[in-house]
């Protein structure tokens, strides 16, 4: 059976008329079949692009791209028909996501003057983006913010243009920052400028005016419906809202905000491991914060980040006297870098204070192997390596260890400890009192850049000088006096100085003192070598009961 077209013209004239009137009913069958036989009578190029518009609409741009492409041989003198050829070859490609070949066809499209411009420019803007030429798509936003009259589109444009400056180094921040602040001139709902302005004054460090975007980006997205990516970034306002009151120590406020996040993200990792760090600092919430830096391990992407919080836990289990737990925690980053130094520091470090010696010395020189950070940090490794050896008569090895670390970053603690070695180590007290002196001196030098009388009394005392050591144990208490929360550690201090001395019951005086002004070095004062000789002692056992000092778990 012939078609109605086939039946009333045999011309291509009347073919491609019948094909304009198909495609103003929308019957894209229609066209591609008028056009078709207008091309069977004579190929021609309005037929072609009669059937190009057809196949476009029927989503067949593979034949419509064909179509347009042999349209184009048939209008090279017509600059309007040029025009309007290009750009819906352009459009079509776009469609395929054929961005470089958009592209041309988009600027050959503006050089012969095609009429409707603006779908043009933004059709490159977005085809430069997806192709990651960012410079390009910047002058079309130019282009686009020199005709748009619409404050809200506006702001967009200007929005888009900052992103694009910010992915091209030809800008800089301030030409970023200042169209992020014409978008929101423009329009004071731009979720999205807010945000990014917002995002910029937590890298200024101006935290008061970041307050003040994000909660208005809260109030703009918390008025709507929610998209996924609204949630997303309701999240993300919330967990910064609450970093910036945490590190302001506003902790009841950073708490809530934190609770937040979990309405839109509850599997947000970084704010459990925020979390954690609250209860387990401020709140001394054991339970709450293990649980919640085990949950933020499970949640965290990152390895780096999952590591990092890994060493929290083990801070955490440590301060909390859970040195088995601790020992979990630092076998966890372990198992994520397995060559990192530091981990296996810490792992001989647990392994010391277990009394477990040679699991300690061999975590030490897998540490030292693997390498340690700067100058500083392999110094301190050496000392604690040295430190230990001299407590398992290890003279030999740790006089080696101290003398490396002397060598790498002299300070008041190797030298003193140089002292230790040759005093109890070797017996050998001129020595001894030799670098002693030096230790003494490193106080008086102002290196350390701190108040050096307890050190200062230390090696006072080790040189058994008891007149010296007990003037400046006067002199740190005095000066400890007027600063807050430095009582209790002087008290230590001179606790452990007395019990060098050999003086019992001073030391205990002194450390029941500590306890009583609020020391909370638990850990410190379970396992510091200065104390060793009062452990035993039913008095110091009594104080521990006394203070409700935690047992620790190894």
């Amino acid at each position: 059976m012939l078609s109605v077209y086939e039946i009333s013209a045999q011309t291509t004239a009347e073919y491609n008329k019948q094909a304009k009137t198909a495609y103003d009913k929308s019957d894209y069958d229609g066209v591609i079949n008028a056009a078709t036989l207008s091309l069977n009578v004579s190929l021609n190029g309005e037929a072609y692009w009669w059937r190009a518009l057809g196949y476009k609409y029927k989503k067949n741009y593979i034949l419509a791209i064909s179509d347009i492409t042999k349209a184009i041989s048939y209008y090279s003198g017509t600059k309007s028909s040029l025009a309007n050829l290009y750009s819906l070859r352009a459009d079509m490609r776009f469609e395929m996501k054929n961005h470089d070949e958009a592209i041309d066809d988009y600027e050959m499209a503006l050089s012969y003057d095609v009429s409707d411009k603006k779908k043009v420019y933004k059709n490159l803007i977005k085809s430069y983006e997806a192709v990651s030429d960012h410079g390009a798509a910047i002058p079309y936003y130019d282009e686009l913010l020199k005709v748009e009259t619409n404050t809200t589109i506006q702001s967009e444009l200007f929005y888009g243009r900052a992103i694009a400056k910010s992915q091209y180094t030809d800008y800089t921040l301030k030409d970023i920052i200042s169209d992020i602040n014409k978008a929101i001139e423009k329009n004071r709902q731009n979720s999205d400028a807010l945000f990014i302005r917002g995002s910029w004054y937590v890298d200024e460090k101006k935290y008061e005016l970041a307050k003040a975007d994000f909660s208005e980006v809260i109030r703009i997205l918390e008025g709507k419906s929610k998209t996924k990516e609204d949630t997303i970034r309701l999240g993300t306002c919330y967990l910064v809202q609450g970093s910036i009151f945490h590190d302001a120590k506003d902790y009841e406020q950073a708490k809530q905000y934190y609770q937040k996040v979990l309405r839109y993200d509850p599997n947000n990792g970084t704010v459990y491991w925020n979390m954690g760090r609250l209860k387990s600092v401020i709140d001394k919430n054991y339970e709450g914060a293990s649980t919640d830096y085990r949950t933020a391990i499970k949640f965290l992407h990152e390895k780096s980040d999952r590591a990092k919080c890994y060493i929290d836990l083990y801070l955490h289990e440590r301060a909390f006297l859970r040195f088995n737990k601790a020992m979990e925690a630092i076998d966890g980053a372990i198992a994520i870098y397995p060559n990192n130094g530091s981990y296996y520091w810490d792992k001989g470090y647990l392994y010391k204070i277990k009394k477990e010696n040679s699991e300690a010395l061999k975590s030490y020189n897998k540490a030292l192997s693997l390498g340690i950070g700067d100058s500083s940090r392999r110094a301190a490794l050496y000392l604690e390596r040295g430190q230990l050896k001299l407590s398992i008569n290890d003279a030999q090895g740790a006089l080696s260890d101290i003398q490396n670390s002397i060598a790498l970053w002299p300070s008041y603690e190797n030298y003193k400890t140089l002292g230790d070695v040759f005093k109890t180590g070797m017996k050998q007290m001129d020595l001894a009192e030799g670098n002693y002196q030096k230790a003494m001196r490193y106080t008086i030098s102002g290196v350390q850049n701190q108040d050096t009388s307890s050190n200062y009394a230390y090696a006072a005392a080790a040189m058994g000088d008891k007149r010296t050591a007990e003037r400046f144990i006067k002199k740190m208490i005095i000066d400890a006096s007027s600063k807050v929360g430095a009582l209790a550690n002087e008290y230590h201090n001179a606790a452990c100085i007395y019990a060098t001395l050999g003086n019992t019951v001073k030391a205990l005086e002194y450390l029941e003192l500590s306890l009583q002004v609020g020391y909370s070095d638990f850990e410190h004062m379970l396992h510091d070598a200065d104390l060793e000789s009062l452990y035993k002692l039913p008095e110091y056992k009594n104080l521990l009961v006394k203070y409700r000092v935690p047992t620790p778990i190894y």
